[in-house]
């Protein structure tokens, strides 16, 4: 079994010490949509010393939208998943959206998930972070899809779910509560955005 590296990009750094330690057959980079000077030295400096070795390929992401970088990820990791190999995630550096897409998008696929880490430069030690998942149920899943389909009221709600009134207010209420619905309307939030991602 083969380690399948996907990362952010910034320094050559920590992208350099997570190849090092976990030699990948190969890396999915993450680009920012707005590459700086650093990303394109970096992108240049891993082609030259890795290319030759290790298939490199580079995915140009939105770097402020964390629910499209979830959303890409989580393709990403369904594309690496049949390969039999092991998945590690490096958020070690990027922008904050780009570190919290990647992580949310993990958390959506966490059962084909091997590692997910960052590099402390200040001693290049590898920092692993746990695998989360968002841990809503099937019908809790059904109850955002539907409002995000136009489903507003609880009784339309629990007809198009299958569930009675009740069920239905219980759900949304703790919907509520783990800040996947707003508070004070009936619509999902980005965190329901990302809850609900396949």
């Amino acid at each position: 079994m083969e380690n399948i590296l996907i990362s952010t990009i910034h320094d050559a750094e920590p992208l350099m010490i997570s190849i090092t330690k976990f030699s990948p057959k190969k890396v999915v980079l993450l680009t920012e949509d707005n590459e700086s000077d650093v990303i394109r030295e970096t992108r240049e400096t891993l082609s030259n010393v890795f290319g030759r070795f290790i298939d490199i390929q580079f995915k140009e992401i939105n770097s402020k939208d964390i629910v499209k970088i979830g959303i890409e990820v989580s393709e990403i990791i369904d594309q690496e998943k049949d390969s039999g190999n092991r998945i590690v995630l490096n958020i070690s550096s990027s922008i904050e959206p780009q570190i919290l897409g990647i992580l949310f998008g993990s958390y959506t696929k966490h059962q084909f998930v091997d590692r997910i880490f960052y590099v402390n430069l200040e001693d290049n030690e590898i920092v692993d972070l746990p695998i989360l998942r968002f841990g809503i149920s099937k019908t809790k899943k059904e109850v955002l899809l539907n409002i995000i389909d136009g489903n507003n009221s609880v009784k339309k709600l629990s007809e198009a779910v299958g569930i009675s009134r009740g069920m239905a207010y219980n759900h949304i209420r703790e919907l509520r509560d783990m800040g996947l619905i707003k508070k004070d309307s009936f619509e999902i939030t980005s965190a329901g955005e990302l809850a609900i991602i396949n």
